[in-house]
């Protein structure tokens, strides 16, 4: 009886109880293990919170938390607007370099799984003292060749002054030349985080039929022409899901600025404050993902059109 059921269902209705399966597990361990400190967290951030032997004593205080991070706290704001600026520059980088990485390694030819772990490598190490070893390797190397070290949103980058004035004395506009200072000075972290990016794009490339090249080359399409007809159109799904998930990792990255104020008032046990700060990056993240959603259905729709 159940086989007769699930074949009158329709395809749709397959995808979705498939879908909802796969979904099963994470809503499980939602329910068991983050529901209830979630809820914890909301009561934190309307408390001042102190350390008993009993375990966490919590005194109402209202709005007093959120007002003091808006009001008085001139880091928080400075440093939320901080990371919101190295957003709007970093991940549209990190997309077309990724994207770049994906199309150079799809490409046939000797040792290409060699070169795939290579560029891999940075998320295997991305965290732990292999991380910090190669920072202080940076460093050290940065001040042994005269080149000087900026703070960017909680990390190291390197700052090449030679490559400012070369290009000033060269006529091109500053704002060019403050851009493509600033995509060099932080390659080193742009390429760290670029690696599972660049494994979503080569899984979506190779899901591409090549019967479409194929048809293009007879059709004579250029490589170019084929790369915006074919490669760009077929990859806006991947694009999109690339695109929340470099949001998500630069805003959750323990190197982040605001993430790393918010482990600070942790320290001095200043929990109230460290979960309503938690919580109001919370929510600025997902108003980010839903103008980006927003404008993703937006372009879809008008393309159909």
């Amino acid at each position: 009886m159940k086989k007769r059921k699930l074949s009158r269902l329709s395809v749709s209705d397959r995808h979705n109880l498939n879908g909802l399966l796969f979904l099963l597990p994470f809503l499980i361990g939602f329910l068991c293990f983050y529901l209830e400190p979630i809820i914890q967290s909301i009561t934190f951030s309307f408390s001042d919170v102190t350390v008993s032997l009993s375990g966490y004593d919590t005194v109402p205080v209202g709005l007093k938390n959120y007002k003091f991070i808006f009001k008085e706290d001139a880091a928080f704001n400075t440093r939320v607007m901080l990371d919101f600026t190295n957003l709007l520059w970093k991940t549209p980088v990190i997309i077309v370099l990724s994207l770049f990485l994906a199309i150079l390694i799809n490409q046939k030819f000797p040792g290409r799984i060699f070169i795939r772990a290579v560029f891999f490598l940075p998320v295997i190490f991305s965290a732990g003292i292999v991380l910090q070893i190669i920072q202080s390797d940076l460093v050290v190397s940065s001040m042994s060749s005269g080149n000087s070290l900026i703070e960017d949103g909680g990390g190291v980058a390197n700052q090449s002054m030679g490559l400012n004035q070369l290009l000033l004395q060269a006529g091109i506009q500053e704002k060019i030349v403050e851009f493509v200072t600033k995509i060099t000075n932080n390659f080193f972290s742009l390429i760290w985080n670029s690696g599972i990016q660049m494994l979503i794009f080569l899984s979506g490339l190779q899901s591409i039929p090549g019967s479409l090249y194929e048809a293009a080359s007879v059709e004579g399409a250029s490589s170019w022409e084929s790369f915006c007809k074919i490669t760009v159109p077929m990859l806006v799904p991947t694009l999109l899901l690339n695109t929340i998930y470099t949001i998500v990792d630069s805003y959750s990255s323990t190197s982040n600025s605001v993430m790393a104020l918010i482990t600070s008032s942790i320290n001095t046990a200043k929990y109230g404050r460290a979960t309503a700060m938690a919580w109001v990056y919370f929510v600025l993240i997902g108003l980010i993902l839903g103008v980006v959603f927003f404008v993703s259905t937006r372009t879809k729709k008008s393309s159909r059109a």
